[in-house]
């Protein structure tokens, strides 16, 4: 029987909203049932899953992203039934309309019922398979709760993932083909930023080869991931695969060796090749293709159930990449103290894709990448073989090769035998090209044709992009020299997420009094400061100063609970602790400010290496009684005892009577080493005139006097964050300056506000007071 749309398009007006208005003929659908599932960034972010049925589309709206792992249970609100133009249906519904906000299509595919599903419908439990992109296998929708029997609209359900039958043909998106020959294996991205999600997770990053491994009918051929066949080199784990339960199939893996601490060690897996007594192990880690299907448009967590069950009688040398699936952050600092080299974060919905990809990403604990060797020197005192190995990369594929510096620590008497005979046999008369040559000549240099590739970790760069305290690690014999580019660690997008629309209840309140600056107020001035703001606050820890009924009444929040904003990012800093907030785009600042939220304060460290400081933070904050010009003069001093030291300080207004002088530095030392320099140079200062500075926190002591406040630079510790405002009368804000600008104001502290903001807008567009900040990080050891 055909059920009525009528509800729904009571519920819209067509002549505002672009969603269908319906009216296809029932009959017009033939062929299996579809199902949809829309991605709709409304109030609350939700997942619409609709199921054809009766010439509708039967809907229910899903409270978190549906999840593929057996056992998952997602709160599912049965809604009014959609015609069936809207499984098509994609677009931004507008302000006013029900339902405001975008939707796209998150999955679609086919669904077969099991049993009748109007007894199921009717009955509170429908169970069904699904054949689609993401979502595939077995499911049940249940009601649960008692249901209002006035309306079948708006009673609760929940979706569940049931256990499926074991047969690569229930993966969903999976195609009878043919395996490739040769497949180009999928490679990550480096980032600095943990991502954020339950659709991230994490596996330790593996310090050995990467093989494909390929299955045909007994047959197996182990490839590099330029395409060179290996399996001559590891017979042993050859032989194992062949044992594996299937006619065809392509596992992607890496070749390693533990050391005596259980850690891959690339060292000794190069050691292993050339005296063939190590124990190498080949960790898989994602399967591409089983027998007569092809898994790559499947998602991760597809491939990787099907390689867990494939290898789950298999014993060394084969063993299954095991993952974890939240607490990114946690894991990166648990993997680093281990001391690996870092973790490979993948996201679980997505396919695989050959090449460099975003929805795998690379966060090391060390800086380590791969250089050219382009020449050597020779050895010096009793050394034998060569002193060091010159290196260069280039910044981008197809430009000419730099200098990077050298490498002379990490080699033993037979790898600087083997190595320097290398070398020898393929060295020139001229570098690989002339400004190799103006960079690194020196007396007793060698070079050689840009042939070989070392792995190398380092400690940093200096001002002049040369690498600090370098080892060397070995030779990547499975990467090309001109494959090689600059590797530069990029912001994870955990931003790819849509921009939900936030809605501000209460708008009209005020939070600061005179002059009056509502909800909406703070709101707006957010939205249009955020593209100079966010760049010195996202994926970074906050503290936040919250006054929900106004500035008279605040309070000081670190940990975020249950009544955080729906979709707000979070990250977790301690185990069994809540986590902190974060904020990555325009809506999350707005989300703040519906939370209650006047000040943001952020931490002087970023996901991704939250022990390690980018920012070192002095605050001067002066006595009552000391005017302005000594302020200046005070930040002017320590201005050039910063800059003595060959960093770079940058200056903020609080919003307070004190000025920040922000530098920002290089992650490496912990905070227990920024924290101490930071004091030192402190304390110098208030040792040479004590009359003017003090470290002292005692507001009694501090007479006449500028308190030199270093204890920002603690793992806990926060700075207001630039063009936040600040609860106090007037509306005022934390605001980037020019040097110049602030010390020409000699006589009065210069004062922004909340109204100022389209002059600072027209100012910090054109030219940004800290436009180089980030050319201006530099290391604190060098």
């Amino acid at each position: 029987m055909r059920r009525s749309t009528s509800d729904y398009r009571q519920m819209r007006d067509f002549s505002k909203t672009p969603e269908p208005a319906g009216g296809t003929d029932p009959s017009a659908s033939s062929g299996p049932l579809r199902f949809v599932v829309q991605k709709h960034d409304a109030t609350r972010l939700h997942y619409d899953f609709r199921l054809e049925l009766d010439g509708v589309l039967k809907s229910w709206a899903v409270t978190n992203e549906p999840s593929g792992e057996v056992g998952s249970r997602r709160l599912a609100v049965h809604v009014e039934d959609h015609p069936l133009e809207y499984g098509s249906f994609e677009g931004e519904i507008p302000e006013g309309q029900y339902g405001a906000g975008s939707v796209v299509i998150w999955d679609s595919g086919t669904w077969t019922p099991e049993g009748d599903p109007h007894r199921g419908l009717r009955d509170g439990k429908l169970n069904f398979e699904l054949d689609g992109t993401i979502m595939h296998g077995r499911w049940t929708l249940v009601r649960f709760g008692q249901r209002d029997l006035k309306t079948a609209r708006k009673d609760n359900w929940l979706l569940i993932k049931r256990h499926d039958e074991v047969a690569p043909r229930s993966v969903t998106g999976a195609s009878k083909r043919r395996m490739a020959a040769i497949t180009t294996p999928q490679l990550a991205t480096l980032t600095a930023t943990v991502p954020t999600g339950s659709d991230w997770w994490f596996e330790p990053k593996l310090d050995g080869y990467r093989l494909l491994a390929r299955i045909e009918n007994g047959k197996v051929t182990l490839s590099t991931r330029n395409g060179y066949d290996w399996t001559d080199r590891f017979p042993q784990i050859a032989n194992a695969l062949k044992t594996l339960p299937c006619t065809r199939a392509m596992l992607d893996g890496e070749v390693v060796v533990f050391d005596a601490q259980g850690v891959t060690s690339f060292q000794a897996l190069q050691t292993a090749l050339s005296d063939g007594k190590g124990a190498m192990v080949y960790i898989a880690f994602d399967l591409l293709h089983l027998d007569e299907w092809d898994l790559r448009q499947t998602p991760l967590s597809a491939r990787k159930a099907l390689l867990k069950q494939l290898l789950s009688e298999s014993k060394d040398p084969l063993r299954f990449g095991d993952h974890l699936e939240d607490g990114g952050v946690d894991v990166l600092r648990h993997v680093c103290a281990l001391g690996l080299e870092g973790v490979i974060a993948k996201q679980v919905s997505a396919p695989y894709v050959e090449g460099r990809t975003r929805t795998w990403l690379k966060l090391k604990c060390a800086q380590e990448q791969e250089f050219v060797i382009v020449g050597f020197t020779d050895p010096q005192g009793t050394r034998q073989g060569f002193g060091a190995l010159l290196l260069a990369t280039r910044d981008h594929a197809g430009d000419p090769l730099r200098s990077v510096g050298r490498v002379g620590t990490g080699f033993d008497r037979d790898s600087l035998r083997t190595l320097h005979k290398q070398l020898k046999s393929i060295e020139t008369a001229e570098a690989a090209n002339p400004d190799l040559e103006s960079t690194s000549a020196a007396p007793g240099v060698h070079w050689v044709r840009p042939d070989l590739v070392a792995q190398v970790s380092f400690a940093g760069w200096t001002n002049d992009q040369q690498v600090r305290h370098a080892v060397f690690h070995g030779l990547r014999e499975d990467k090309e020299a001109s494959d090689v580019v600059m590797e530069i660690a990029k912001e994870a997008t955990p931003s790819k997420r849509s921009s939900p629309s936030v809605r501000l209840t209460h708008p009209e309140k005020v939070l600061f009094p005179d002059p009056p600056v509502t909800k909406r107020d703070l709101a707006d001035y957010w939205k249009k400061v955020a593209p100079l703001a966010l760049p010195y606050m996202e994926d970074r820890p906050l503290s936040l100063l919250r006054c929900p009924d106004g500035i008279d009444q605040c309070f000081y929040q670190k940990h975020v609970g249950a009544s955080a904003p729906d979709g707000l990012p979070t990250i977790a800093i301690a185990k069994g602790e809540d986590p902190y907030a974060m904020v990555q785009q325009v809506s999350d600042l707005v989300a703040l400010v519906q939370w209650g939220t006047i000040e943001v304060h952020t931490w002087g460290s970023k996901a991704g290496h939250l022990d390690q400081p980018d920012q070192i933070v002095f605050d001067l904050d002066p006595a009552a009684d000391v005017p302005w010009s000594a302020v200046l003069d005070g930040a002017e001093d320590l201005k050039a005892r910063i800059e003595a030291l060959g960093l770079a300080p940058f200056a903020k207004l609080t919003g307070g009577k004190g000025i920040h002088l922000v530098v920002p530095v290089v992650p490496g030392p912990d905070w227990d080493a920024v924290k101490l320099f930071a004091r030192s140079l402190a304390t110098e200062m208030a040792k040479a005139e004590p009359d003017r500075y003090t470290v002292t926190m005692s507001k009694a002591k501090r007479g006449g006097k500028i308190f030199i406040d270093y204890l920002r630079n603690d793992q806990e510790a926060t700075a207001i964050a630039p063009y936040s405002p600040r609860a106090r009368d007037g509306a005022p804000i934390a605001v980037p300056i020019t040097w110049k600008n602030l010390l020409a104001e000699r006589k009065t502290r210069p004062v922004f506000t909340i109204a100022d903001v389209s002059r600072i807008l027209r100012s910090h567009k054109r030219s940004h007071p800290w436009h180089d900040f980030e050319e201006a990080r530099r290391s604190l050891i060098d």
